[in-house]
């Protein structure tokens, strides 16, 4: 059997231990007088207040209220800023617009060549008829 000798941790005298890697002193007396060194360095240190936590209260205040909404009052002006008019979202009215005008409107037909007199081919989406017409300028 192999004798390994380890220094003691209280004392600093070399020994030999009887459990290998779990015995780190020499003789009970310098675990104890270990153990009464470290109590009392705990013991010796300054006392430490804790700052008091402060409480938050769930109540909802009138100060709170104010500020959320000036909050989203002015999150909402800068979305408003700075969003182009183009990248906006449609509204029930705008998508009701552009089918009223869209509808009403005539597509020139482009496959049937102008008559003698200049006059085009247009066809009414409403109606769903194919009309001649002269001075229609459409897009």
């Amino acid at each position: 059997m192999d004798r390994y000798t380890y220094n003691c941790e209280y004392c600093g005298k070399a020994y030999t231990p009887k459990r290998r890697f779990k015995q780190k002193y020499c003789s009970s007396s310098c675990r104890v007088n270990s153990f009464t060194k470290r109590k009392k360095a705990k013991e010796n240190l300054p006392d430490f207040k804790k700052p008091k936590e402060v409480s938050v209260n769930g109540k909802m205040s009138w100060s709170g209220i104010g500020n959320a909404a000036v909050g989203s009052l002015a999150t909402n002006i800068a979305t408003n800023l700075l969003t182009k008019e183009e990248n906006k979202p449609a509204t029930k009215g705008d998508i009701q617009k552009i089918l009223k005008i869209g509808f009403s409107k005539m597509i020139l037909i482009k496959n049937i060549p102008p008559r003698t007199d200049g006059v085009r081919a247009y066809f009414d989406i409403t109606n769903q008829i194919i009309i001649y017409k002269k001075n229609i300028h459409v897009k």
